[in-house]
């Protein structure tokens, strides 16, 4: 059995052992709970001391605007356990704030400017057995290296005797500052682009479950926007083998590639799985 998302990932931890069937490794249902919930997550962080922006928590709206004197701009407003983005607002100034939000509780956090990180880890009782790096803008996708990141993973999947996939989306301010600002205790949406650089996480898991060895370091993953790809189509030798394997991926849908075709024209589409901005 494989978990697709937060709820089958907590039903496994909660039931797998009663289910009667193999399943992929996850981790301990207190664990899933205490880095799933991004209120959590923020002190979790405070706790081991790792960097995390300024977080804090309101019930409503009316609760965030009577302490207005205490916040800084701009600011993030998010729910505390939703997932794909939903409801994430970049907040620049007081007369932007909502008069009402359709979730509770708000967290309001410190918005750090920068450039968006992701890593993801395979990990087996607290220790790591595979790992994947990537910062996204509108122009490229590409693999990172980056020691310092891990470092702060590496102390909380320690601590927790993690097991299983788990991610973190992380901020990389200009000076060089990062900011752990959610983590993903389970499967994350891009998948796909750690399977390019030649990472299977889902097969990595089974076998990591069957007690096999981990994997052979992937390839360093380096792919332009579907904008720029296109302008190459008549010259594939300037592309690298991460380049075809990604337009292999999005063409295998005739009326998704039509559809990323338009939006890739007007410059609206994003790498890694065809989601719009």
């Amino acid at each position: 059995m494989l978990p697709s998302c937060s709820r089958t990932t907590r039903l496994l931890s909660v039931h797998g052992d009663q289910i009667g069937a193999p399943f992929y490794p996850v981790p301990a249902q207190d664990t899933f709970d205490a880095l799933d919930d991004k209120w959590r997550f923020a002190g979790v962080c405070a706790e081991l001391d790792l960097p995390v922006p300024a977080t804090r928590r309101f019930e409503t709206m009316a609760d965030l605007r009577r302490d207005l004197h205490r916040l800084g701009y701009p600011l993030i407003l998010k729910p505390a356990a939703m997932s794909g983005g939903y409801g994430v607002r970049k907040i620049d100034s007081v007369e932007e704030l909502p008069e009402h939000l359709n979730y509770s509780p708000i967290i309001c956090q410190e918005y750090i400017p920068g450039e968006e990180l992701s890593s993801f880890y395979l990990c087996d009782t607290g220790r790591i057995v595979a790992s994947f790096a990537y910062r996204r803008t509108l122009t490229k996708l590409e693999e990172i290296r980056a020691p310092e990141i891990d470092d702060h993973a590496r102390r909380l999947i320690e601590h927790f005797r993690y097991r299983g996939v788990i991610g973190f989306d992380i901020r990389r301010s200009p000076d060089g500052r990062i900011a752990f600002i959610e983590c993903n205790p389970r499967f994350w949406y891009h998948m796909e682009v750690a399977m390019l650089a030649g990472l299977n996480f889902v097969t990595l898991g089974c076998r990591l479950r069957d007690g096999e060895g981990g994997p052979a370091d992937p390839e360093t993953l380096k792919i332009r926007s579907p904008r720029r790809l296109c302008g190459n189509l008549l010259t594939p030798w300037r592309l690298n083998r991460a380049e075809r394997a990604y337009l292999r991926y999005i063409i295998r849908d005739p009326a998704i590639s039509a559809w990323a075709a338009f939006q890739s024209a007007i410059g609206r589409y994003r790498l890694a799985g065809g989601q719009l901005l």
